[in-house]
């Protein structure tokens, strides 16, 4: 890291603008920073700081940085730094975040914030530092900026302030710190956050295993209840049965001379983890034996109850069979006592099944003479209705007339007159057919008179519409000639319509024109609108490619921090497996580096499942991580090549922006105010256009009123001769109408001829139904004739002595069928108790009764014995159940058991094995209580150590050899921690160590001095060997003698190898005289101020 140039504004204790060029700095390679205390030697410090990290040295507040002097004059607070890193030239500017006034608007005087503002530039490859056109903004974000820093300096800010800002007042007290806190500031330097969760999980899983083996401990007790409980319950279950089915009493004889042997010498209060097997085996064991023992006492049992049941069963049957004989005897006896009711039964079956044909004739002849009786009904009421008919017809023919012997009678009573019931149908249809065709003709005639009727209406309606028709034909005609005349009154108004119609057209044809000007204006304006929006797009398109290439090189640097934490990790985790890499290397018989020892009982292993973290892991990783930041650099060029192309967008867009503005300044018509004087010209064509039309439309309208006034005339003429023709008609209809009148007048009745038809057709009608039923009624009475004869030759042949004995011997159908059931049910219940009482049991039975045996008892007793040895069966079935239970629940005890000790065997030895891996790592086991070390202190104990080399080199160039630095592992007495990360001071005058607190003030300050180069050394070696080209030493000076002061000096002069610029900070005045090169800071009433001194 090379700086360059520093500025600064309204940043602290300095208002105004202050510029450090470091060239001359630079080139002197040593400088002094100096000024009076309190006027802001390390506020220089603190914009370095703020520039690279957005942080000061210490734990300031951002919002504090803003110079209290610079606050009235409303100047921002702003840190510049150009300076190389890496190989590239980068400007950083930062702003923090301030409160300013508010000097517009509503909220004027108010106070708002800013917030922190940060950029990152960086120089094109041969560009001039002084012209701001070879710089390329790289990042425009507080994130940005932060991420690119932290890509390209490879250290946090802690890490830089100990390695670029060299404290002395910070390391004088790391010198003299305790063990305890040069831990914790170590740890700072050196993240030990992985080994110390490694630390934290070793101890908590070796605790873990204690209580794992704890609870085994408990577990194993519950094993031991379990089996205890088990087997009390199987000797329950091992006793023999009494023969009254009870458990006798258990001895150790029931399970043989070996399972005796074995419940003797094991106990349930003896039993243990060891002795539990086998005595689970020996209850197994005996259980087996009972088992066999009770097996065959059921089946004993078994055997005897099956042949108690064989005698059982064959009793109940002889029982049962002596049962079904008595009943079938009651059934036999009670057949005999039924026989005489079941042969009536049997003849009245044959006399009903013989008078069933009879039965049917004499049915069938009630039905004929009950027929018979209805159609001699049916003919009076036939007569009775065509009586009536006649008279109500000649009834209403004369209705409503005076009588008169003269009167001409109708042909319905000259019909009546001459009609007689004696006459053969034939006469009488012809008769009835004679009157209908007379009635016809005359109801033909009649309608006729009906049609003249409608025709003189007709005729007469149709002169009185003519009539009127002729009268508004003439008005008519007078109204088109009024209309005709006022037309032509019309027409003189439209008499200039063409002349303005032409003007119309050349003020549209004008106006088009301009309108046409004014859109065309307007469409170059949206042109250059529309390529306003399409440079928009093109910025935004552009914008969007810079943001993901922006997102990909953060990303891809993200990826180089990450590879560079991967890398670091990996170094940690290989000094974390220090004492493994040590134990591999220990060779039996040989001495340890650490401890000395010549035996190695117990060395360092690796964590099961982790793997040594070799020298080649780290040189990948060290490739991953170059890879990774080239990646970077990549993504980093294609970020500027974005931002390159949104420039170009943007230059795009604003030459766009600038034609579309030209153009719409320039004048030029409105297009809405042209297309409205347009529309306006166009309206008055319109008008115009209308007023032809309306001109024209009166012209068509004269020529049409004149062709209806010569229609009107023509049609009032026409209708004057229909006129006359219609009432010639209407008389001629009024003569034939009066005609036809005189000629039905003598035919004529009340009611009218169609009702008189229809009358008539009524009554004939039913005169032929009347005589239809007269032949039926004939017919009938000769069919009744002829069965009846026939019934009387089917009684002669039957059994039956009249009628009489026919009807008493008739059943239904119901009955017959009842009959023929209970005769087949006597028959058939006979034919079963034969065959029943003829079985081989049965006759047995019946031999058995007649020797005079007794029926057999219902075996009480002998059900009362089976009973007993089923149920000692089911017992012992029952009791071997509970048996196999209990066995099977002790097997799986045993396996569970066994399974147990497996784990708990390998729990114990992980838990030895956890428990010496924490002692190991608290260090119990490196020599004792004064040597104890853990692995956290271990490893920044190697940190230290090379740390003190690099300082022991210092110090004894800057004591002429007198004075050096050595790490020491021994543990202060009453401390609980820190052991590994002492020191102690060698003196070469009196070959004694020395405590750091004895050095004096000089010695101290040349100590300190070299415990800060020894630190700055190994941080910047553990973060790739980064180029730190500029380094401050902050004050201390002041307590060196003169002798003293010149070995500083020539060590600091050592320092400036290979290009290395060394600012000291000190307000003492020989240093003035020394250093020649200075910033030189001024403290005054309006804030601080720095000047730079190159003589």
């Amino acid at each position: 890291m090379i700086l360059h140039r520093l500025e600064f504004e309204a940043f602290m204790a300095y208002p105004d603008r202050q510029t450090i060029d470091f060239g001359d700095l630079n080139a002197a390679g040593v400088f002094l920073l100096n000024g009076p205390t309190g006027a802001g030697k390390t506020t220089i410090l603190d914009a370095i700081c703020y520039a690279l990290y957005g942080g000061t040295t210490g734990d300031r507040d951002p919002a504090q940085l803003y110079s209290t002097y610079a606050a009235r004059s409303n100047t921002p607070p702003r840190v510049f730094l150009d300076l190389t890193l890496q190989g590239r030239r980068l400007r950083i500017n930062r702003t923090p975040v301030y409160s300013h006034p508010i000097t517009r608007g509503k909220r004027a005087g108010q106070m708002t914030v800013k917030a922190a503002t940060a950029t990152v530039e960086e120089l094109l490859p041969g560009g001039n530092p002084g012209d701001d056109k070879a710089w390329k903004p790289i990042a425009s974000q507080v994130k940005e900026v932060n991420a690119v820093i932290a890509e390209r300096i490879h250290l946090n800010r802690e890490q830089f302030l100990k390695v670029v800002l060299l404290a002395q007042g910070q390391f004088a007290q790391f010198l003299k710190s305790k063990p305890v806190e040069r831990k914790e500031l170590l740890k700072k330097m050196f993240p030990v956050d992985h080994i110390e969760a490694i630390y934290a999980e070793l101890l908590e899983e070796a605790k873990q295993a204690r209580q794992d083996v704890a609870n085994d401990e408990q577990a194993l007790d519950g094993y031991l209840n379990r089996a205890r409980s088990g087997m009390e319950a199987l000797r329950e279950s091992l006793a023999p049965l009494t023969p009254e089915g009870e458990a006798a009493e258990a001895s150790p004889a029931d399970g043989g001379p070996e399972t005796a042997e074995a419940t003797d010498t094991i106990t349930p209060e003896t039993v243990a983890a060891e002795t539990l097997d086998a005595w689970l085996a020996s209850g197994v064991e005996e259980a087996r034996t009972a088992s066999a023992r009770d097996g065959r006492e059921q089946s004993r049992l078994a055997s005897e109850a099956d042949r108690h049941a064989q005698t059982l069963n064959e009793r109940l049957q002889l029982r049962k069979d002596w049962g079904e004989y008595e009943q079938l005897i009651a059934r036999r006896e009670r057949l005999v006592e039924e026989r005489e009711p079941h042969e009536a039964r049997v003849k009245e079956l044959a006399d009903a099944r013989a008078a069933a044909p009879l039965t049917a004739r004499y049915t069938q002849l009630r039905v004929e003479e009950r027929d018979i009786e209805e159609q001699r009904a049916r003919q009076a009421e036939y007569a009775g209705a065509l009586k009536t008919a006649r008279e109500s017809l000649l009834r209403a023919l004369r209705a409503g007339e005076d009588p008169a012997e003269d009167a001409a009678p109708y042909p319905e009573e000259e019909l009546f007159a001459t009609r007689s019931a004696e006459e053969p149908a034939e006469a009488r249809g012809r008769q009835l057919d004679a009157t209908f065709s007379s009635l016809r003709a005359l109801h033909k005639r009649d309608d006729q008179l009906a049609q003249e009727e409608r025709t003189v209406r007709q005729a007469q309606t149709r002169s009185e519409q003519l009539a009127q028709k002729v009268e508004s034909a003439a008005q008519n005609l007078e109204t088109l000639g009024a209309r005709a005349r006022e037309i032509q009154e019309n027409l003189k108004v439209y008499e200039k319509a063409e002349e303005e119609h032409a003007l119309a057209l050349r003020g549209a044809e004008d106006a088009e024109k301009a309108h046409r000007e004014a859109q065309q204006a307007q469409q170059n304006i949206d042109a250059a609108r529309r390529a306003v929006a399409e440079a928009e797009k093109e910025a935004e398109r552009a914008l969007g490619t810079r943001q993901k290439a922006q997102e990909r090189w953060e990303e891809a640097a993200r990826a180089a921090i990450e590879a560079t934490d991967a890398f670091r990790s990996l170094q940690a985790q290989r000094l974390a497996q220090a004492s493994s890499l040590l134990a591999r290397e220990l060779t039996e018989g040989e001495p340890c580096p650490v401890c000395g020892s010549a035996e190695h009982p117990n060395p360092a292993r690796a964590r099961e499942g982790e793997s040594l973290v070799e020298q080649t892991d780290l040189d990948a990783a060290k490739t991953r991580e170059d890879r990774a930041h080239e990646a970077s650099r990549a993504r980093e060029e294609e970020k500027e090549n974005a931002t390159l192309a949104y420039h170009r967008a943007s230059e795009a867009l604003a030459r766009a922006r600038s034609q579309s503005e030209t153009l719409a300044a320039q004048e030029r018509t409105d297009p809405e105010q042209s297309a409205r004087q347009l529309a306006q010209a166009r309206e008055r064509v319109q008008q115009t256009t209308t007023r032809l039309a309306e001109r024209d439309a009166l012209r068509k309208r004269q020529a049409q009123a004149e062709a209806e006034q010569k229609a009107a005339e023509e049609t009032r003429s026409t209708l004057h001769d229909a006129l006359t023709e219609a009432q010639a008609l209407h008389r001629e209809s009024l003569e034939r109408r009066d005609a036809l009148a005189r000629e039905l007048a003598p035919s004529k009745a009340h009611i009218p001829f169609a009702q008189r038809i229809e009358t008539l057709e009524n009554y004939r009608a039913l005169a032929q139904r009347e005589e239809q039923g007269s032949l039926l009624l004939n017919r009938a009475a000769e069919e009744h004739s002829k069965h009846l004869v026939e019934v009387q030759g089917l009684l002669q042949e039957s059994p039956f002595a009249d009628s009489a004995g026919v009807i008493a011997a008739e059943r239904t159908e119901a009955q017959i069928l009842a009959l023929e059931k209970a005769v087949n049910d006597y028959e058939l219940e006979s034919a079963r108790v034969n065959e029943s009482l003829g079985r081989k049991a049965l006759v047995e039975v019946a031999a058995r009764v007649a020797a005079g045996e007794q029926a057999p008892d219902d075996q009480q007793e002998l059900r009362g014995r089976i009973e007993e040895l089923r149920q000692r069966v089911q017992h012992l079935v029952r009791r071997e159940g509970e048996r196999e239970g209990i066995v099977r629940s002790l097997q799986a005890l045993r396996s569970e058991f066994v399974a147990f000790r497996e784990r708990t065997a390998e729990r114990y030895d992980r838990a030895e094995m956890l428990g010496a891996l924490a002692a190991a790592a608290r260090g119990d086991t490196l020599g004792g209580y004064t040597h104890q070390v853990d692995l956290v202190s271990y490893v920044l104990g190697g940190e230290f150590e090379r740390i003190l080399d690099v300082a022991d080199m210092h110090l004894q160039r800057m004591s002429d050899g007198r004075y050096g630095m050595k790490l020491s592992d021994h543990r202060a007495k009453g401390s609980r921690s820190g052991g590994g990360l002492n020191l102690n001071i060698t003196d070469t005058w009196t070959g004694e160590p020395r405590d750091a607190a004895s050095l004096s003030g000089g010695e101290s300050f040349l100590a300190s001095l070299a415990l800060a180069l020894g630190l700055a050394e190994v941080v910047q070696s553990n973060n790739g060997g980064i180029e730190l080209d500029t380094l401050f030493i902050d004050e201390g000076f002041g307590t060196l003698d003169s002798e003293t002061l010149d070995t500083v000096m020539n060590t600091i002069e050592s320092l400036r190898e290979n290009g290395r610029t060394i600012g000291l900070i000190s307000h003492v005045e020989e240093m003035k005289n020394r250093i020649p090169t200075q910033i030189v800071v001024e403290k005054g009433q309006r804030g601080s101020s720095v000047r730079v001194n190159s003589y």
